[in-house]
């Protein structure tokens, strides 16, 4: 019995040697474990970051690197961002997939490229004529979507932003409806190729990058795009008019991956909810309002030496674009009964956000 005794006091002594020897080994290397409940101040965090934008454009340069640069002060270097441009990581149709798989950690969709998954109630931001400017954005779709917007748990939400208003780039002006008949016209979103079916237009999908090529050699007749961008890919070399009917903006909620959010101390977590995300999302709006009208601006001068020029329709001419915009509205919610939404009650919400936010909304 003694010599069991023994014998037992010899296996837990070096038990406990080789968990302390362990428990040395992993102290002396610098590993950490990542806990969302300390400040951790001697980790940093890298984030990629990826935007459809190309490494020269305004966005890149206004809005990706300069947050990067706030992210890295405000967190006092705990966090980084590596930006990614020119869908480098993964094209805008993908962005709801890639942001909850990982495949990189932040970025935004466009609910219109996601319209046949969890996204679909955002899709209400891309009925024409009613989002027309990005100061607005926040205002009305910030509400809405915290209250019928979350696609999923593995991501987690930081704010909304928008493009600039889109704009129909071609060689003739539109000054009517009418000059929309059996013409091609390129688009990507729903609520927009949907208006455009309506005027008898035809609808034509293609990816951003195609567009100067397809103007260039008549494969689409116009091309639905901002003013920040036209002049972003050289629209003016290919076309000769813009008609400037503001049509809609393409709304940007902003997302990060839940597990890498989580994956933060606590204290960096409310730093992304409270100033990071809401930082991003300002310089968007700042950077698309201003730059559209300095965009227009120089397309007109642009196109000015051939004869071209930026249209803008009257009254009543705008009243022919808007004219199927309650139908549209309709549309929408017995699509979205038909998924199992509340749908009207969704569209009175909508409808409350925009007429506070003074837009005037089709009876």
């Amino acid at each position: 019995m003694k010599k069991q005794k023994y014998l037992l006091f010899l296996l837990v002594s070096l038990c406990t040697l080789v968990l302390v020897a362990c428990g040395g080994d992993k102290a002396n290397s610098g590993e950490k474990e990542v806990s969302g409940d300390s400040s951790d101040s001697g980790e940093t965090y890298e984030l990629n970051a990826n935007f459809s934008a190309s490494a020269s454009s305004d966005f890149i340069k206004q809005v990706a690197e300069p947050w990067a640069e706030y992210v890295e002060e405000k967190s006092e270097g705990r966090i980084k961002i590596n930006v990614y441009s020119g869908a480098a990581l993964g094209s805008l149709s993908s962005g709801y997939a890639d942001i909850e798989a990982g495949v990189y950690e932040v970025g935004f969709i466009i609910p219109g490229l996601h319209s046949d998954t969890d996204a679909f109630p955002m899709t209400i931001g891309d009925i024409p004529f009613l989002l027309q400017s990005p100061d607005i954005v926040p205002k009305v779709l910030g509400p809405f979507i915290e209250k019928y917007g979350q696609i999923s748990e593995d991501v987690t939400y930081l704010g909304v932003t928008s493009t600039d208003a889109y704009q129909i780039y071609g060689q003739e002006p539109i000054k009517s409806v009418s000059d929309l008949k059996n013409k091609k016209v390129s688009d990507s979103v729903a609520g927009r190729i949907e208006l455009l079916k309506t005027l008898n237009a035809t609808p034509v999908s293609m990816s951003n990058a195609d567009l100067y090529e397809a103007l260039e050699r008549g494969l689409t007749d116009f091309a639905v795009y901002t003013g920040v961008g036209g002049i972003g890919y050289k629209f003016d070399e290919v076309t000769k008019w813009m008609t400037k009917v503001d049509m809609a903006v393409s709304n940007m909620p902003f997302y990060i991956n839940t597990d890498a959010f989580e994956s933060l101390p606590q204290d960096l977590q409310d730093l992304m909810l409270n100033d990071l995300g809401p930082k991003f999302n300002q310089l968007c709006t700042d950077m698309y309002t201003a730059t559209a009208t300095k965009n227009i601006g120089t397309y007109e001068e642009l196109v000015g030496a051939n004869g071209g020029g930026v249209y803008v329709p009257t009254e009543a001419e705008f009243a022919e674009w808007k004219a199927p915009i309650k139908k549209q509205m309709e549309d929408w919610v017995a699509e979205a009964n038909k998924r199992g939404y509340e749908g009207q009650a969704m569209m009175d919400y909508y409808v409350e956000l925009l007429e506070s936010a003074g837009v005037e909304v089709p009876k």
